[in-house]
């Protein structure tokens, strides 16, 4: 039976690796609202002119969750389904697969079907697609595909460095007081993903690289011991490769892949934003 693995748009993982072609591969896109503008985030979406309106737009912005239409289209490629989804807690992209889920299976009682709120975003999503891809290509069964996601998935971690806090402020993901000293002050924010799929604050840094050594220096804190990582970047792949060059003197086995922002992570990280996913400790 073939494999399907189904993400959001928050993945900004645009294809499989040594699975194209043998493991169905979709990414159900997330749809994102400026001003009376919708943008699909998909594979056709120009990031550039989508930042461009993003910017020059000073009213309210938002981002709606895919319906479970959108989902069911994506679950109906494959007969055993991985399914990751951006935190519940930030999105309603999970409660809307889950509602595709009882769909799929009150239509194929015959097929599987597994649905993981990741508690996260982006580059540890990365992580866990490509899991599920290595695992399926050795054959690996359903359920042992299942058991071991989701004992990885309690050692992978995410941080983000953010350029501005301005769209993180007008969702209320973050305190407007203290988002913007953070932006007149010239302050930097080094955060996390948690454990319950929140965005928390871990330093307020100055100094060009600081937030950026930070970041590296954390990584040991959660148990890196130079496994995979991955960073992703919105028009910042210079300080991207900075942030691997920094990770391999410490780690030189480290296997770290370096990839653009979709739609949806480019929209919160905006212009030069950096986040960081990788393996460590259960913290």
């Amino acid at each position: 039976m073939k494999y399907g693995i189904v993400v959001d748009s928050s993945c900004d993982l645009k294809m499989l690796g040594p699975g194209y072609g043998r493991i169905d591969y979709t990414r159900v896109p997330l749809k994102l609202d400026v001003g009376d503008k919708e943008f699909a985030d998909d594979e056709n979406l120009d990031i550039d002119v989508f930042l461009d309106e993003l910017y020059a737009y000073k009213g309210k912005t938002g981002s709606a969750a895919p319906s479970p239409a959108d989902w069911l289209a994506a679950f109906e490629k494959s007969e055993n389904v991985f399914v990751l989804t951006i935190t519940g807690a930030l999105s309603g992209s999970y409660a809307s697969a889950q509602v595709a889920m009882r769909m799929f299976l009150d239509k194929y009682p015959d097929r599987k079907i597994y649905l993981l709120d990741t508690l996260s975003t982006g580059p540890e999503m990365i992580l866990l697609a490509r899991r599920v891809e290595e695992l399926a290509l050795l054959g690996e069964s359903f359920e042992t595909i299942r058991g071991n996601i989701n004992e990885y998935h309690r050692h992978l971690h995410l941080f983000f460095a953010l350029q501005s806090l301005e769209n993180l402020i007008k969702n209320g993901r973050v305190n407007r007081i203290a988002g913007n000293i953070a932006g007149i002050l010239g302050i930097k924010i080094l955060g996390c993903a948690s454990e319950h799929g929140t965005l928390e604050m871990m330093f307020k840094l100055r100094g060009k690289r600081n937030v950026y050594d930070k970041m590296v220096s954390e990584m040991a804190a959660r148990g890196f011991k130079g496994g995979k990582a991955v960073i992703t970047h919105c028009q910042n792949e210079e300080t991207a490769e900075y942030v691997a060059a920094e990770i391999r003197k410490q780690y030189p086995d480290s296997d770290i892949d370096i990839l653009p922002t979709g739609g949806l992570c480019s929209y919160y990280a905006e212009r030069g934003g950096i986040l960081l996913g990788f393996e460590g400790d259960v913290i």
